[in-house]
């Protein structure tokens, strides 16, 4: 204990007990016993206080790198999207808008329905006539 053989702890108590006396040396030994395991104990609770910073302190770096890796896969995720998206777009929108250039460039037009006009005109008047039992609104 402490690098002290017997013959240090023997002459510690000779001197201990010529300085304190026979009658106050008990109460001194308790005193200075009761003062060791209060330092013991508060090296205890500081040592315990480190560890748990340690642990609060792993684990707040493996919640971040989590977080990181949460946010990666999200960015990763609507990169896909925007790719699917932009790639869906361009077969709706571009590649019909390219196959009506190039029909247009060859001189062939797109032949629209034939429509007789007194037909159109007659399908229009039959939707807008009220059917019976129905009230036609007003026009204000």
């Amino acid at each position: 204990m402490f690098g002290i053989g017997f013959e240090h702890l023997l002459v510690i108590m000779v001197v201990a007990l010529l300085v304190v006396g026979p009658d106050k040396l008990p109460g001194v030994a308790r005193a200075l016993g009761r003062g060791y395991a209060e330092f013991k104990r508060t090296m205890d609770e500081l040592k315990n206080t480190m560890d748990q910073d340690e642990t609060v302190r792993g684990l707040r770096e493996e919640f971040r790198s989590a977080q990181r890796e949460v946010i990666l896969k999200k960015l990763s995720a609507q990169n896909l999207f925007m790719d699917q998206g932009t790639a869906i777009k361009a077969q709706i929108y571009d590649e019909p808008k390219k196959a009506f250039e190039a029909a247009m460039l060859e001189g062939s037009p797109t032949q629209a329905p034939a429509v007789d006009p007194g037909e159109a005109e007659t399908a229009a008047a039959e939707t807008s006539s009220p059917k019976a039992g129905e009230i036609k609104p007003e026009n204000s």
